[in-house]
């Protein structure tokens, strides 16, 4: 029995050490992966450094840092994005401090922003490529990658301003206007110094004029209740009913006041917005015709 036992002990042993072996490589594949790398055979580099990152026996954190960098940096010259920031991200979140960081951040900004889809759809990737593109700015100024990443910048922030400009237009045709108006305000809060502003200043006082439009048959609807309910009032009976109804017309009013506050106040900051214009401006010709119309 205990002849037995030894020779199951000896056998785990045997198992145990072959699994080892099979699993641990040499650190060879490492020098193998940055020879091919430099010569540009991308596809066996991009096997032999997965093989010394995951494999190798005794990589140093130096060599560690390269194989990574290497990986990432092949995923990014293949346009393989995806891959590319997965491995960036990994490198920034194991080596912060790398001297290697300018280019990365660079490099991961880059390939967020060549993911990100066209302005109509989520910003999600284009934020993240500002992001990466504005840490770099702010960290590291003397970077060779730092005028890139301020491109970067200036791309997304127009995919930026794209995006809420085409939904500053669905809501104009959708007949939308105060919320139109308010897209473009938020456009020059935001995005000055990348917009004709202008441009932009033009557009929100079309749309503040053509407020009073959108509420039109809601103010005819919300009168019409008021009327309704002014001859429910004369006729009530019960006290109780009568305050229920004058409560609701209190409401009623209120809503009422607010849209007409708004026309009113939309108006106002269209005029403004078209005399400044209309006096030092390239739109200055539609600004006066349009000046003309209100009055």
């Amino acid at each position: 029995m205990k002849k037995a036992w030894l020779i199951l002990v000896g056998l785990v042993l045997i198992v145990s050490s072959c699994s080892k072996s099979e699993y641990f490589v040499d650190k060879k594949v490492y020098y193998r992966g940055i020879e091919l790398y430099k010569k540009g055979e991308y596809d066996d580099a991009k096997d032999y450094l997965k093989e010394a990152i995951y494999k190798a026996k005794g990589l140093t954190t130096e060599e560690l840092m390269y194989a990574r960098y290497y990986l990432a940096n092949i995923y990014y010259k293949d346009e393989n994005y995806v891959d590319a920031i997965v491995e960036f991200e990994e490198f920034l979140s194991l080596f912060p401090t790398s001297p290697l960081v300018p280019e990365v951040l660079y490099k991961l900004a880059d390939s967020y922003l060549k993911v990100s889809p066209d302005p109509d759809r989520d910003l999600t990737y284009s934020k993240k490529a500002l992001e990466k593109a504005e840490e770099l700015v702010s960290k590291y100024l003397n970077s060779k990658y730092t005028e890139k990443a301020k491109e970067i910048i200036k791309k997304v922030k127009e995919i930026e301003i794209k995006h809420y400009e085409n939904i500053a237009y669905l809501y104009n045709r959708l007949g939308k206007y105060y919320s139109s108006a308010r897209y473009y305000q938020y456009i020059l809060d935001e995005y000055s110094n990348y917009v004709d502003k202008d441009r932009i200043k033009l557009l929100k006082a079309k749309n503040l004029l053509k407020v009073k439009y959108q509420y039109e048959d809601e103010i005819k609807e919300i009168n019409e209740k008021i009327k309704e309910i002014d001859r429910k009032i004369r006729e009530a009976k019960n006290p109780e009913e009568k305050k229920v109804l004058q409560n609701r017309k209190k409401l009623y009013k209120k809503h009422l006041d607010k849209l007409l506050n708004r026309i009113r106040e939309g108006k106002r900051e269209a005029i403004q917005i078209l005399n400044e214009l209309s006096e030092n401006s390239k739109y200055k010709y539609e600004a006066k015709n349009l000046l003309r119309e209100v009055k």
